[in-house]
């Protein structure tokens, strides 16, 4: 089979689909193409989260996913393995695992290496191989085209294609996104770009794929969550300033934006999770002034630290101290309504505060904890990731308390006049007392 052969077996929606990784990447992005009539086999070396997948069971909470699942339980175009030899059905691949940085803070390339080496016995020609992870720029050319040439002696461009085609849904929600967002297929020759956009459009045949380069797509990924990282991080600096001159950031970035064609600036709030936080280190190395991006960082990493500080000086103002401290902190996930804990600021915060003492209990309704009326006798209670359940917290019932606690807010997301009409003593970041 010619690579030509290929595209035309795409073409006709007759081939079958390998995706490495059944995370909250490649498992949604497996769903979406077996429920649209593709061929798929997902493969993961977790033997308990393929049992949870065999059985119908997610792993993890993502928006419509557990029906999908079902639906195609005992289906012939759904299933999952841990053998690479599985894989050589497979007429095209995506590899969706995790790329991480190493003890310097440098992309750490262990784990696609391994999922390569994977690959020796599943490769024939003509498959593609499409790189769906977040990678630095060049990683395409410069690690997986080498390392499959030299490891696995295949000759890429002729047996096998490749592409980036790199993931850019928001974990959660990725059943939802794939069929609308715009992709980026950049291939090392036209016909790997010509295959991966054909793939792609599988999921909807008026997707928007842009061609391009690999090193371009790559680029392209990092870009747009460096900018956006930046940009919350830019949001922290002014909530950080309102503080110093003791007024409310959110009310000024919302007064700002009112109405406004060049506003845009995003509310302040705790950032993290497994993709802002990392990616821009996968840029510095090549930046001739990489303080930019390590300075966003400082910031948005300063934040749980910051919130800590705040509590402590006004639990000693009350001439208590933070050591044995009882103190709930509400959300675990990095962001609202999600159950990823990877790099997650409430973590952090909840990390922090044990590193002082404190006595901490942890509320999240999508982990089996405590509920938090349940809690009757903190010091205080901390607004740790804005998930909805935790945006009307009943300051009433909270005031009748003896002593009422300390109410912390990361999100600026809690009614100050409420609290006040209560008694409640309320921090909020990016609010200061006034001058």
């Amino acid at each position: 089979m010619e690579p030509i052969d290929l595209l035309e077996k795409v073409r006709r929606r007759d081939f079958t689909l390998g995706v490495m990784g059944l995370g909250r990447v490649g498992l949604p992005l497996a769903l979406a193409f077996a429920s649209r009539g593709i061929r798929t086999i997902g493969l993961d070396v977790d033997e308990s989260r393929l049992a949870d997948i065999r059985w119908g069971k997610m792993p993890f909470r993502e928006v419509g996913a557990d029906d999908v699942l079902q639906e195609l339980k005992g289906s012939d175009n759904f299933r999952v393995t841990n053998s690479y030899s599985d894989l050589r059905d497979a007429d095209a691949i995506f590899i969706t695992v995790g790329t991480v940085l190493n003890s310097e803070f440098r992309p750490d390339y262990s784990q696609l290496n391994a999922a390569l080496s994977g690959l020796a016995g599943a490769l024939h020609p003509v498959q593609i191989i499409m790189l769906r992870s977040t990678v630095a720029p060049g990683t395409l050319l410069k690690v997986v085209k080498p390392f499959m040439e030299r490891m696995l002696n295949v000759k890429v461009g002729q047996d096998i294609l490749l592409a980036s085609t790199p993931e850019r849904i928001a974990s959660g929600i990725a059943l939802q996104e794939l069929p609308m967002l715009p992709e980026i297929a950049g291939g090392i020759d036209e016909i790997s770009t010509q295959v991966a956009a054909e793939i792609l459009k599988c999921l909807n045949p008026d997707k928007v794929v842009s061609a391009t380069t690999s090193t371009s797509a790559e680029l392209a990924k990092l870009f747009t969550n460096v900018y956006r990282y930046v940009t919350f991080a830019l949001a922290n600096e002014f909530a950080l300033l309102a503080e110093v001159h003791g007024q409310d950031a959110h009310e000024i970035i919302r007064m700002a934006n009112a109405n406004y064609p060049r506003g845009g600036i995003p509310l302040p709030g705790p950032c993290g999770g497994p993709c802002l936080t990392k990616d821009g280190y996968f840029l510095v190395e090549d930046l001739i002034f990489p303080d930019f991006i390590l300075t966003a960082w400082k910031l948005n990493e300063g934040v749980p630290a910051h919130m800590v500080r705040r509590l402590k000086l006004s639990l000693e103002k009350r001439g208590r101290s933070l050591l044995e401290a009882k103190v709930v902190v509400l959300g675990l996930g990095f962001k609202a309504e999600s159950d990823d804990l990877r790099m997650s600021p409430a973590v952090r915060t909840t990390e922090l505060l044990k590193a002082e003492g404190a006595d901490v209990i942890v509320c999240d309704p999508y982990f089996e904890t405590p509920d938090v009326k349940s809690v009757v006798d903190a010091d205080a209670i901390i607004l740790a990731t804005n998930h909805a359940a935790y945006l009307g917290l009943d300051l009433e019932e909270i005031a009748k308390l003896e002593p009422p606690p300390i109410l912390v807010d990361c999100w600026g997301v809690w009614d100050e006049e409420r609290a006040k009409a209560t008694g409640i003593e309320l921090i909020t970041f990016g609010k200061g007392d006034s001058v």
